[in-house]
């Protein structure tokens, strides 16, 4: 595909605002995401109607762990305030009797999100929205090689966050992955809370713009390839803008609008990528292209 005709595929049903808000995000220390990890476990407890507060508790060098009754855990990432409390269910354990549709399994993970007042961790500009459901099955075949019909192992509902009228892209902001009989398996958070008003109001660049820098890192990507960009069997998938999350590892200091575009890459070997370029003219938060070491974050200050 040409870089013209890339573009144009890619930015076909994307708008963007001209001038977006930059927000700095709230920095939680150990303690006060040892307080909103109890938080969290206290709330599943009531919902699974099981005593979950006898907890050991391990401080180590990137999270926070509770070990808690009945083979339950807990952790919290000191980077990000990310959450995550799994009830103690094995692998294998409490699976589906059968196949369920997708509509019922998608009330099953509305009515938990409710039970947990998972809307009660937004604040009054932001905003929780379910966006897809996902399903993991098991399969297995005999010696003879013939197939016995898949098993519904989980379904994982994934919720997204808004701030104002953007999302907030990357891993799911609240994931809630259910097993069988409607029990709950896990509930995981990663949520940006905005510190106090805008620091600033940024220029959006064009989607076209963000698409021909999308273009030009695949070129660099597959500079080693036998054949170009040109003639590759690609296939834009998606192109959305929203504030980054840079996920539960990495502390984050600012929210800043991007671009995210998905591409697939048919051939002998299936191929797919996920590209993100800053939606503004200003570097907000640091990103590693295709082939670079990562660069130093810069903290921006209104002035």
């Amino acid at each position: 595909m040409d870089e013209k005709r890339f573009i144009e595929k890619m930015c076909s049903d994307v708008s963007a605002p001209s001038h977006v808000d930059i927000f700095a995000v709230r920095q939680f220390s150990i303690e006060e995401n040892t307080r909103r990890l109890t938080r969290l476990i206290s709330v599943t407890g009531e919902m699974c109607k099981r005593s979950l507060d006898r907890a050991d508790w391990v401080r180590q060098t990137d999270r926070t762990v509770a070990r808690l009754p009945q083979g339950a855990r807990a952790e919290v990432f000191h980077a990000s305030g990310a959450l995550r409390v799994m009830t103690g269910l094995e692998t294998m354990e409490a699976l589906f009797d059968k196949p369920e549709p997708r509509e019922l399994l998608e009330k099953m993970v509305v009515g938990i999100a409710a039970q947990l007042r998972i809307a009660d961790w937004v604040g009054q500009r932001e905003s929780l929205a379910f966006e897809r459901l996902w399903q993991i099955k098991a399969a297995a075949a005999d010696q003879k090689r013939k197939a016995i019909e898949p098993v519904l192992c989980r379904a994982i509902g994934a919720y997204r966050q808004s701030v104002g009228k953007l999302p907030v892209l990357g891993g799911a902001s609240v994931a809630i992955k259910v097993a069988g009989g409607g029990a709950l398996d896990s509930v995981s958070m990663q949520l940006l809370e905005p510190s106090g008003d805008a620091i600033e109001s940024a220029a959006v660049i064009g989607p076209d713009r963000a698409a021909r820098q999308i273009y030009q890192q695949l070129e660099s990507l597959m500079a080693r390839s036998k054949a170009p960009v040109s003639e590759l069997k690609a296939t834009t998938q998606s192109l959305r803008m929203g504030y980054l999350h840079m996920g539960k590892r990495k502390s984050q200091r600012v929210l800043a609008p991007h671009y995210v575009g998905a591409i697939k890459i048919d051939g002998e070997e299936a191929q797919a990528y996920q590209f993100i370029v800053s939606a503004t003219e200003k570097t907000f938060l640091p990103l590693c292209f295709a082939g670079e070491q990562s660069p130093a974050p810069q903290i921006h200050r209104a002035a």
